[in-house]
């Protein structure tokens, strides 16, 4: 197993390098003012900008929201976050907003808001959300470091070294003695114990590399600035062994984007103020990490998004083009720098990057397309991802995919989702994954599978013998072979018995996809097997009905209303249409609605496709009775151009 390299450094290699480093580091540092004022008339920039100085107006006309105990109670009381993380969100996107203003157009009014805003939030009780202070410990609630917590204390080091020489003595020291008290004696000089710090996903990452950041900015103690170094770098390893060696992240693309975004923007500033010397992206999985994106993004912006993960995401630009600098990956969308208003935690760290290390020649042009690469696998995760274009009648390409996931039931964010699948075309998920839910108490309470986005009743699973999937690491998908077909073609095969242990006479489950969708033909096709065998309980004959439940009900989830037709389904995207073959004598079809709320507190619409069994087939296809040992499910997916005539359209 491969050592993080900064396992092997000692406190006095640290500390000797961080002695050669330190004064050059801060130096580049406050040269970062020059860059973002570099940026200020750059037409590249000028949406961010504007933007910005619409936060700025807000801020003018309309009073600070308070976070007051009314606000802070409510999750307890109802389970509910929306109301408390408005207000806080809301404070921190003012300060985002009028902390880069000041750096790059300073004027006295900016600048005495801005001293108002850093001392307010210096002022709250606690920088933590309510729903991470654990039930009561309220009392002790202001050196309690979430996630929140430690990017306050990032923002607020950040913003009184850039701006040392603007802000007011005393407003730099009520930062310093409040992030002294809050994060570094707890944390760094009584070594108190935090959960995060161990743990295997963003949240090591996140609030180390937070605190980290602060550490590296504002601790004058030469033993105890290296302390932290080691603290954080212990952190960052707990993190990294989240991921396998294929550098896929389980919590999908947007956790990645958080979690390996803060490990980036530390490893980073470390490697700043260590003269080059403490590099922690030598780690040799950080280049598998850094790949991931570009892996799983399907087309415009559009990403597979298995776990609690938006389907489509902007990522950081400056984040992804240092990583292609660092690491040489090769960023397969076009430029779109990110708006402080399209992050809904309004995040400094990465609306600073952005401007920072946005490096336009990176990106690849929106109309670059290419042909599609091989079909990937993504071993440790259990992801398989194959991409096609297909040709229209007048010559224009559209883009479909397809992917699968296996993995197991506890998860990271877990969903119960176990051989689900997406389907893309033309710039959308046609056949999709759900996403994220909206966070509340009861979405991260035992029960939650009955939530729509984490049940398996959410997702392109059946359900057998009126049972869903079961949570739990014993619920895992075994991949029992992949093979690369010609064309682009790939094969998979997983045994998903272990993730329905409720189901009275199931025993052996198998699902077999195989796509086919080989670049420049007007036809990419999914076939799509279930293979159940039974056994006879006790009482109960082969293939009896048990309380009238039906053996099996194929479940397909799509956010566009399907069209039942005589033998099939027809879904009609913006740009790609996607059509499932089935045979109509052996199942009755439904079509549920479900109306929902996002991670977004926002409406989303789903519709579920039901096929209900009646009788099943035998290997030449034709339709028997139920008393038999083995159910075999066809269904064949077609996926054209929406332009397209196809023949499966009738």
């Amino acid at each position: 197993m491969t050592v993080h390299p900064g396992l092997r450094w000692t406190a006095d290699h640290i500390a000797a390098a961080m002695k050669h480093g330190m004064s050059d580091g801060l130096e580049l540092f406050h040269h970062w003012k020059d860059r973002l004022t570099d940026t200020w008339n750059d037409p590249v920039y000028a949406g961010f900008w504007s933007d910005l100085e619409v936060y700025e107006q807000k801020a003018l006309k309309k009073n600070l929201p308070e976070l007051s105990f009314s606000l802070f109670r409510h999750f307890r009381d109802t389970g509910e976050r929306q109301a408390y993380e408005q207000a806080y969100f809301e404070r921190r996107g003012r300060l985002v907003s009028l902390g880069l203003l000041v750096a790059v157009s300073p004027s006295s009014a900016r600048l005495h808001l801005l001293e108002d805003l850093i001392w307010s939030v210096c002022t709250e009780q606690t920088w933590c959300l309510s729903a991470h202070i654990p039930e009561g410990e309220e009392a002790g609630a202001r050196t309690h470091i979430d996630l929140f917590a430690a990017e306050t204390a990032q923002m607020l080091a950040e913003l009184v070294v850039m701006l040392d020489d603007m802000l007011d003595e005393r407003v730099i020291r009520m930062v310093k003695a409040e992030i002294e008290d809050r994060i570094f004696t707890p944390l760094y000089r009584e070594q108190r114990t935090y959960g995060w710090e161990e743990a295997n996903h963003n949240w090591s990452a996140v609030c180390s590399g937070g605190c980290g950041i602060a550490a590296l900015l504002l601790l004058e103690d030469e033993r105890l600035r290296t302390m932290a170094v080691q603290h954080t770098i212990r952190s960052m390893n707990a993190f990294l062994s989240g991921y396998g060696p294929d550098g896929g992240c389980a919590e999908g693309v947007g956790y990645w984007v958080y979690g390996f975004g803060f490990y980036t923007y530390y490893a980073e500033m470390l490697r700043l103020f260590s003269a080059g010397e403490l590099d922690m992206l030598s780690e040799p999985k950080t280049g598998a990490i850094a790949a991931f994106p570009g892996n799983i993004h399907l087309s415009d912006g559009v990403y597979i998004n298995y776990s609690d993960s938006r389907e489509r995401e902007t990522l950081p630009s400056g984040l992804l083009s240092l990583l292609s600098e660092r690491q040489q990956i090769q960023i397969n969308m076009g430029l779109h720098i990110p708006l402080l208003s399209q992050d809904p935690c309004r995040r400094w760290a990465h609306a600073l990057r952005n401007v920072l290390w946005t490096n336009p020649a990176k990106f690849a042009s929106e109309t670059e397309s290419g042909e599609p690469g091989a079909p990937i696998y993504l071993e440790d995760l259990s992801w398989v991802i194959a991409r096609g274009t297909l040709t229209t009648g007048e010559q224009q390409e559209v883009k479909v995919a397809f992917s699968v996931k296996g993995g197991h039931n506890a998860e990271p964010h877990n969903h119960n989702d176990l051989g689900h699948f997406i389907l893309h075309g033309g710039g959308e998920n046609i056949l999709c994954d759900p996403g994220s839910g909206e966070y509340t108490q009861a979405y991260f309470a035992p029960g939650r599978e009955s939530i729509f986005q984490i049940g398996s009743q959410g997702h392109s699973v059946p359900v057998i013998e009126g049972t869903g999937q079961q949570s739990g690491r014993q619920a895992e998908a075994k991949m029992l072979h992949i093979k690369h077909l010609p064309s682009q073609g790939i094969e998979a095969e997983l045994d998903l018995t272990s993730a329905y242990p409720k189901a009275p006479t199931l025993a052996r489950y198998i699902r077999r996809l195989r796509w086919h969708g080989s670049a420049g033909t007007s036809e990419a096709e999914l076939f799509l097997e279930d293979h159940y065998q039974w056994r006879s309980p006790s009482g109960i004959r082969i293939g009896e009905r048990l309380n009238g439940v039906p053996r099996v009900a194929q479940h397909f989830i799509s956010r566009i209303e399907p069209v039942l037709q005589e033998a099939g389904v027809r879904w009609e995207g913006s740009g790609a249409v996607v059509f499932m073959a089935y045979d109509a004598g052996c199942w009755n079809a439904q079509i549920d609605v479900i109306e929902t709320v996002d991670h977004d507190h926002l409406p989303q619409k789903f519709y579920r496709t039901a096929l209900i069994l009646r009788q099943t087939a035998d290997e030449s296809g034709d339709s028997r009775d139920h008393s038999v040992r083995e159910t075999r499910c066809r269904f064949k997916f077609t996926i054209y151009p929406r332009q397209f005539n196809s023949k499966n359209q009738n």
